[in-house]
């Protein structure tokens, strides 16, 4: 009974030094992903449009004429931002002169680093 004793306890102790021990080199579970970026890598740097004018359409939702400032939704200016409502400065308050909350626009905007201004709506046909 003895001997069984301290065949066990040898038995649990090897099996928990193993279980304990670092992995072999080259074993499958300290296998590295080679996805991971190296410096030779290249990044691609951000995105930044280029300066100018840039057509674009959208509904909208709010007018401030004191701020000369227009809210819109808007569908995706390419080359500039994703579909999103924001909130724009005109580059003339007059710009604003018959539009209203809800209209459906066309409108030019005018990109220069780092602002964006409307300088063109017209009502969408």
């Amino acid at each position: 009974m003895r001997n069984k004793f301290h065949a066990l306890s040898l038995l649990s102790f090897a099996t928990f030094a193993v279980a304990c021990s670092p992995p072999a080199p080259g074993d499958a579970t300290t296998a590295k992903s080679n996805t991971v970026a190296s410096s030779s890598t290249p990044v691609p740097a951000p995105s930044v449009p280029a300066d100018g004018d840039y057509d674009a359409k959208g509904v909208v939702t709010k007018i401030d004429l004191n701020l000369g400032s227009v809210e819109i939704d808007h569908e995706e200016i390419k080359g500039v931002m994703p579909p999103m409502k924001m909130e724009f400065f005109v580059a003339d308050k007059k710009i604003l002169d018959g539009v209203s909350v809800g209209d459906k626009i066309d409108f030019v905007l005018r990109h220069k680093t780092p602002t964006e201004t409307i300088v063109k709506i017209t009502k969408a046909k």
